[in-house]
């Protein structure tokens, strides 16, 4: 009987505890990976698409770049968060669009509110 580890399959899954976009606002972080859907619940903005983020509360050294284990995967702790503002989510699949999947995350980016709206500096 194969054991489940043994067939080779990994899963693209977004990890970390949830954590509200407000708290994210105005500090650096990283976002490693990104998945867009039609949202269930347009809420207050009305957006038809959610995006879920998988961030890295990372650790940056002093050289300004942030600081990697032994696998080159960056330090700090992995949170989980949705939104569902169109700046952000046209901003991301604008940068998809006009880079390599692999080369584009993870993105070193701070969250900002700018009036009603959230955006990546």
């Amino acid at each position: 009987m194969a054991r489940f580890c043994e067939l080779g399959i990994t899963t693209d899954i977004i990890i970390g505890k949830g954590i509200e976009i407000t708290e994210l606002f105005d500090k650096r972080i990283l976002i490693e990976k990104t998945s867009i859907r039609p949202t269930k619940d347009p809420g207050k903005g009305g957006s038809p698409f959610c995006m879920q983020m998988q961030v890295c509360l990372a650790k940056f050294g002093e050289n300004n770049e942030y600081e990697k284990d032994e696998l080159g995967n960056a330090i700090g702790e992995r949170r989980s968060c949705f939104t569902g503002s169109t700046v952000l989510i046209s901003a991301i699949e604008h940068a998809e669009k006009t880079m390599n999947h692999d080369q584009l995350y993870p993105i070193d980016t701070t969250i900002v509110k700018s009036g009603k709206c959230f955006k990546f500096t």
